[in-house]
């Protein structure tokens, strides 16, 4: 499923507390108010160009997009990541807002707050007001919004604030007062009352790892599956930008190409064994989404003959399951919100709660087995199987067997309608356990979540 499919999905599923339809791009202030609801609420998509019947209304384009996005950066407050994209759909073009689950509530959109209830959109009134702002201030300081004691600015890597600058105006991104470093970082919500945060110094800081040693990242490629001798081991430590391509730069000098010729071809083609995008991928989310309080934390990547793990010392947000990370849809909770924008204005993160299903898509176009993660106490853990490394491992058993015998491609199953297909004797956790390890395989894609969770058949073969 790519990009247009899921984007159809949202309009197939209507209007919800977590989507909302707008029907023109110049209808600037009703798409500013969705945005704000969903801020303050779940989260969820706004599709602009889209009539109440999720009819697409006609072409639109970038350009209407690009002044969409540059609207709401200005009149959103306070500065949050959200994702605007324009998306090719069945009968033409529509805008897709993608919003996470604000962390920094109430948001206000044009002096005004925000919430989607059911349908509805609705300004809230004084006593919901209060409500939201004490219910903020009982909850703890993230801790990339501590103030970083003793950091300044001449701490921080100029040169590479410079080059954030640069690329957030290209994303039209607009500064006050541009060429003012501490006024930049004001803007990118890195300082407070003056005072640089612990998130400025993870992204900026040239020495951060003597003030945050769990900042560092180690890398090492091991001899065997085992993981008993290494063949390589290195531990960096900078900026967050500077280990995300220190690794990148290590996977690709431990992962094989492969170099192939096809019948008719003169010219042979090279395929890795694993994805970089999706390695990439799975290193920014390690980055972003980990847990930077715990001093015995920090970030590794393992390299083995047969597969590749990435480790962060986080932990999934509630409400998200290793499960949903793999569906087409799911639910965006950012953990480092501020850490999260400065990655998105690098062009490191595309579509707000898009990436892993990206990864999970990514690996099967290359006919490899899907990869997994593994919310564990000690942290999330993200393994990659190496192509030909056990693409479907699964014991398929008579009541599988039949469903993926009865299934076409891309049809749907819902767990209640697999428990009336197969009959009497088995229970909802059997069904529930078939069906999750038909996920694991690559075999059904899971759709939503909680009980309206429904099982989409993939072209993965068994």
């Amino acid at each position: 499923m790519n990009v247009r499919n899921l984007t159809e999905e949202l309009l197939g599923k209507g209007e919800s507390d977590r989507i909302e339809f707008i029907a023109s791009a110049r209808a600037e202030n009703l798409i500013g108010r969705a945005v704000c609801a969903l801020l303050n609420t779940k989260g969820g998509s706004v599709l602009v160009g889209v009539d109440d019947c999720g009819q697409v209304l006609g072409v639109l384009r970038e350009e209407d997009a690009d002044v969409l996005r540059l609207f709401l950066h200005r009149h959103i407050t306070p500065q949050v990541l959200f994702t605007v994209t324009l998306d090719d759909v069945q009968g033409g073009r529509v805008i897709t807002v993608d919003i996470p689950e604000g962390s920094d509530r109430p948001y206000v959109f044009d002096g005004a707050v925000y919430i989607k209830k059911g349908l509805d959109i609705l300004a809230v009134d004084a006593a919901t007001m209060r409500e939201m702002v004490v219910r903020q201030s009982r909850e703890t300081e993230r801790w990339e919004r501590r103030v970083a004691v003793g950091l300044a600015i001449d701490d921080l890597d100029r040169k590479l604030l410079d080059e954030t600058v640069r690329k957030a105006q290209d994303r039209g991104y607009r500064f006050e007062e541009v060429h003012k470093p501490d006024a930049v970082l004001a803007d990118l919500a890195l300082a407070r009352f003056g005072q640089l945060t612990n998130a400025a110094d993870v992204l900026f800081g040239k020495r951060v790892a003597l003030r945050h040693p769990q900042t560092r990242l180690r890398a090492v490629c091991y001899e065997t599956d085992r993981g008993d001798n290494f063949i390589d081991e290195q531990l960096y430590e900078g900026p967050a930008f500077y280990l995300l391509e220190e690794a990148m730069v290590f996977l690709k000098r431990h992962v094989a190409i492969a170099a192939e010729f096809k019948p008719g071809q003169l010219a042979r083609e090279s395929r890795p064994q694993y994805p970089f995008n999706s390695l990439r991928e799975g290193l920014v989310n390690a980055l972003v989404h980990r847990d930077y309080a715990a001093f015995s934390g920090g970030v590794s990547v393992s390299i083995y003959p047969g597969r590749i793990e990435i480790w962060n010392s986080g932990h999934l947000s509630m409400g998200l399951t290793p499960e949903k990370l793999r569906s087409a849809t799911h639910e965006s909770i950012l953990v480092n919100p501020d850490i999260s924008h400065v990655f998105y204005l690098h062009e490191l993160m595309e579509r707000v709660g898009r990436g892993t299903f990206k990864i999970v898509q990514e690996c099967r176009d290359m006919r490899m087995r899907p990869p997994v993660w593994q919310n564990k106490v000690s942290g999330v853990h993200l393994t990659f199987f190496g192509v030909g490394q056990g693409q479907i491992s699964v014991k398929i058993n008579e009541r599988q067997r039949a469903l993926l015998d009865g299934l076409g491609i891309n049809e749907s199953i819902r767990m209640d309608e697999y428990v009336e297909r197969v009959g009497r004797g088995i229970s909802d956790r059997q069904a529930r356990r078939d069906l999750r390890n038909l996920v694991d395989a690559g075999l059904l894609d899971p759709i939503g979540a909680g009980p309206a969770t429904s099982y989409r058949r993939t072209e993965t073969k068994i």
